[in-house]
C-alpha cells in the first residue's frame, strides 16, 4: 500500500487562528513582542507523549502532544499540558502543515501558547512560537535555537552570539520575562471593532460594559490584538442615549488602559457592534 502524504499550504489569513476549512492555516510574521502578547502562556516543556488520529468526521488528522512543564514565563499553566496541532500520521496517511513546528518525542522547547478548544493549547504563530532547547556539546550550557524570523534578537539576549543562530536559555528566559513585564501600550488613533458581549447594571442609568474585538489586529511591529480580546468600559444614560467610556483592554491576561467614547441609542446594548477610536 502506498503512503499518502498531504502537505497543506499556509496562507495569509491571520496569525492566531488555525481551525479553518480545507485545512488551510496562517503564517504572518510576528515580532517577539507580538508573540509574547498573543500568548496566554509561555513555558519551557518537554514532550512526553504524542498521539495522532482522525477527527470525528474523518476529514483531517490531528495530533495531541503531551508536555511536562519545567518552567513558566507567563500564565498559570499546569505541570502537564497538551498541545493540539493539525496534521500527523495515521496508517499510510500523513498530513502536514507547511510552516508548522514538528514537536519531536522527548524534545525540549520554549513554547508560546494560547488556549484551544477544551483544555488544550495550540502554538502561537505556528513554528514562530516554538523554540527548541539543546545542550551545547562543548560548554554543556543549554541553548535556544532561533528561527530566521527572530535572528535579529540574537544581539539583544545576554550572553548570546555563539554558536550562530542560538542564544543561552537563561538569557532567553530573561529577555522574554522583560517583555512580559513591560505590558502593552495600545497606540493612539487605532480603530477597534468591538461587539458588546454583556452589561452589568451599576444603578439607574449606569452600567459596566464588556465587549470583545471582532478582528485580529497588528497596529505596529510590537503590538498584536487577537480577535476576542476583552474590552471594558462604563456607560451612562444621558439625554436619551448611552455614552460609553471605554477604559481597558485585556490582551491574554495583560491589561492596558485606553480612552475611547461611543454614543449609542436607547435600548439593550448587548450584541451591538461598535468601533472604538482610541484617543
Amino acid at each position: 500500500m502506498k503512503t499518502r502524504v498531504w502537505v497543506l499550504a499556509a496562507v495569509l489569513v491571520g496569525a492566531l487562528g488555525w481551525t479553518l476549512p480545507a485545512l488551510a492555516t496562517s503564517m504572518v510574521s510576528m515580532s517577539m513582542e507580538q508573540l509574547t502578547q498573543a500568548s496566554s502562556d509561555i513555558v519551557q516543556a518537554r514532550v512526553v507523549a504524542q498521539v495522532s488520529g482522525w477527527n470525528a468526521t474523518h476529514t483531517r488528522i490531528e495530533t495531541i502532544t503531551t508536555l511536562a512543564v519545567s518552567q513558566s514565563l507567563k500564565g498559570n499553566a499546569s505541570s502537564t499540558l497538551q498541545v493540539r496541532q493539525l496534521g500527523g500520521t495515521v496508517g499510510p496517511v500523513t498530513q502536514s502543515i507547511m510552516g508548522d513546528v514538528s514537536l519531536r518525542p522527548q524534545g525540549e522547547y520554549v513554547l508560546f501558547l494560547e488556549p484551544d478548544s477544551g483544555s488544550n493549547y495550540h502554538v502561537v504563530g505556528l513554528s514562530q512560537g516554538a523554540y527548541p532547547v539543546y545542550e551545547d556539546a562543548a560548554s554543556h550550557d543549554e541553548r535556544v535555537v532561533l528561527p530566521l524570523s527572530q535572528a535579529s534578537i540574537q544581539g539583544l539576549v545576554s550572553g548570546g552570539g555563539n554558536p550562530a543562530g542560538t542564544v543561552p536559555l537563561v538569557g532567553f528566559h530573561k529577555y522574554v520575562s522583560v517583555i512580559v513585564g513591560e505590558g502593552i501600550r495600545i497606540p493612539h488613533g487605532l480603530s477597534l471593532p468591538v461587539s458588546i458581549a454583556y452589561t452589568e447594571s451599576r444603578g439607574t442609568g449606569r452600567a459596566h460594559v464588556y465587549g470583545k474585538t471582532t478582528a485580529q489586529m497588528f497596529p505596529n511591529k510590537t503590538v498584536v490584538i487577537p480577535a476576542g480580546t476583552e474590552v471594558e468600559g462604563d456607560a451612562t444614560l444621558t439625554g436619551g442615549s448611552w455614552t460609553i467610556h471605554w477604559n481597558e483592554v485585556n490582551v491574554r491576561g495583560v491589561h492596558a488602559e485606553i480612552s475611547a467614547t461611543n454614543n449609542e441609542s436607547l435600548g439593550n446594548l448587548r450584541g451591538r457592534n461598535v468601533i472604538l477610536n482610541v484617543r
